[in-house]
């Protein structure tokens, strides 16, 4: 009779197959969590996402950003072949880019927040799917185009509005700029909507989205997506809005530079982000595995 540790034995040879076929799926996101010094993938992050992709893994992008801005960075990694949750989950696209996941801010709710804007000059920015629609040529929109890489549409947020856009393709994501006392008095406004969600990356930043949506339930759409079990996914995060999907994974990664509540939250810590606190995790997952 074979050993259960004999190579000829049928339940180490099943084991083995299983460990074979186990595939891991590490979700993060990206400001604050991947990003070097100069708001790019250093090389050893490269390296480190390219080896855990080639050892069978998957390794998914989640942000409040817009997808083209996320598949910027995919690029420097040939990682264009796997979803993407965008909008701190308020669209979620699967491999080949088809929406698995929908979530976006209702027309009314837009509309309502644009004429806010409009009253006391605050610039709106609307994410809507794949398309940006800002509110002026103005030094806002210049600093979101060096902070991500993408291009706003011609169509300004106003005749996004005006023209009834907003109704056939409502925006995932509204990101209003402006001086702080003038984003005091939105947040105030839209503290009893029921409907929206808001957050404050900056005293003069508010990111709104719909209050039905999370990096939570991002993570859940994505997981399904490609068939793997919560219990085999990672999530490295550093800020409020990461919380959400460490309850939807096995094991959750903060950064040594997280809030305080997500270092509490998370079930380890990795360096900084500056320090590729990312490719650390990644490489030294891949010696134990």
């Amino acid at each position: 009779m074979s050993r259960p540790d004999s190579p000829q034995c049928p339940t180490a040879s099943r084991r083995h197959r299983q460990k074979e076929l186990e595939v891991a799926l590490f979700f993060t996101d990206i400001d604050g969590t991947l990003l070097n010094p100069e708001r790019t993938l250093s090389e050893r992050t490269i390296h480190a996402i390219r080896d855990i992709r080639s050892a069978g893994h998957h390794f998914v992008l989640c942000s409040s950003r817009m997808p083209e801005s996320m598949r910027i960075l995919e690029r420097l990694y040939d990682g264009v072949d796997e979803p993407l949750i965008a909008y701190n989950g308020g669209l979620v696209l699967s491999r080949t880019g088809q929406v698995v996941h929908n979530v976006p801010i209702t027309p009314r709710d837009a509309t309502t927040i644009a004429q806010y804007c409009e009253d006391v000059d605050l610039h709106a920015s609307m994410f809507a799917g794949e398309d940006w629609h800002v509110w002026a040529d103005d030094r806002w929109t210049a600093r979101e185009i060096n902070n991500t890489g993408v291009r706003p549409r011609d169509l300004s947020s106003q005749d996004y509005i005006a023209s009834g856009q907003v109704d056939a393709r409502p925006p995932h994501k509204i990101m209003c700029m402006g001086e702080a006392d003038l984003i005091d008095g939105l947040e105030t406004l839209l503290s009893p909507v029921e409907n929206v969600v808001t957050y404050r990356s900056k005293d003069t930043y508010l990111e709104i989205a719909n209050a039905g949506c999370s990096k939570g339930m991002g993570v859940a759409a994505a997981a399904a997506e490609l068939g793997v079990d919560a219990s085999d996914c990672y999530f490295f995060g550093d800020n409020y809005n990461d919380i959400p999907a460490f309850s939807a994974v096995g094991t959750s990664v903060a950064v040594a530079n997280g809030k305080p509540e997500v270092l509490a939250a998370a079930t380890v810590t990795t360096a900084r982000h500056h320090d590729d606190g990312v490719a650390q995790y990644l490489e030294e997952w891949l010696r134990r595995a």
